[in-house]
Order: C-alpha cells, then structure tokens, then sequence
C-alpha cells in the first residue's frame, strides 16, 4: 500500500531499508531503456489476467528501467480500482470473489476508510501483498515471462 520508495521498500530478513543505489539500479541485465509501447505483462491473480504493467520513465527519469521504476509501476497497477469485467471473471458469488471482498474489507477497515474507492487489484492478493520478488516462468515459450511472488508481510 505504501509508495515505493527508499524508506518504505525493507529488506525482508533484517527490515531494514533497502539503499538508494539499490534502488536506482537498471532492473535487467542487460539494462532496458524505456520507450514506447513497452510493457510488461501482469501475472493474473486468481485467474484474471490484468492490463499490461507500464514501464514509462517512471521515478528515475533516466532512461533505463530502475528497481525503483518497476517497484514503483507494480505499486501503481496494484492500486488501481478492477473493472466490471475483471470482478465478473471471478464468477458470481464464487469463493475467489468472497476471498477478494474479505481482503477488501480487512483492508478498508485497516486504513480507517477507502470504502468508495471500490475493490482494488491488490485485494486479489489477499493477505500476501509483500512483494517477494520476480521469478522467470520456465514453464512459458517466452524467456522474456517473469512471475510476482507474493507474501505475507
């Protein structure tokens, strides 16, 4: 829920932050520049596949793909409110959509509000909204597919 950011992202065995030149490091390697058209496909999340996810110039304003600027484009797609069509995907009054407004729930109600802001795609994620890390997906024909992981905090 917190902007990404040098004080927010934490090393996840010692909690402490994670140095600006971490951060500000090319997020592949070789490093992407960024441009037009170039995204990164989302993984689904109980098996709604979302939008892509964005990669413009992002925080850094350089021109190839930070830590930050990912972290940063993951943060924003995650925060945004999920369409009609996306909440349809789940099926009527199925377990997924009663897993998701509970997430909701517990979330509106930890922030003390939020409630008109609808369900958000980071309710698909339930009580595993830690970003992990990135893994390849072998199982893919791209060798360009990577995978959120996702745990508790």
């Amino acid at each position: 829920m917190l902007t990404p950011s040098a004080r927010t992202i934490l090393d996840r065995e010692t909690r402490s932050a994670i140095p600006a030149h971490t951060l500000s490091q090319p997020a592949t390697d070789p490093p992407n520049t960024t441009g037009p058209g170039l995204s990164y496909a989302v993984t689904s999340f109980l098996g709604v596949a979302f939008d892509s996810l964005a990669l413009g110039r992002g925080r850094s304003g350089g021109g190839v793909i930070t830590n930050l600027d990912l972290l940063y484009a993951v943060h924003t797609t995650l925060l945004t409110r999920i369409t009609q069509e996306e909440w349809g995907a789940l099926g009527h009054g199925s377990r997924a959509q009663q897993k998701v407004t509970r997430a909701y729930e517990r979330r509106c109600t930890r922030m003390g509000g939020g409630w008109e802001g609808g369900v958000r795609r980071i309710d698909w994620l339930g009580e595993k909204t830690c970003l992990v890390g990135v893994e390849i997906d072998r199982s893919s024909a791209s060798a360009c597919t990577g995978k959120l992981v996702f745990g508790k905090p």
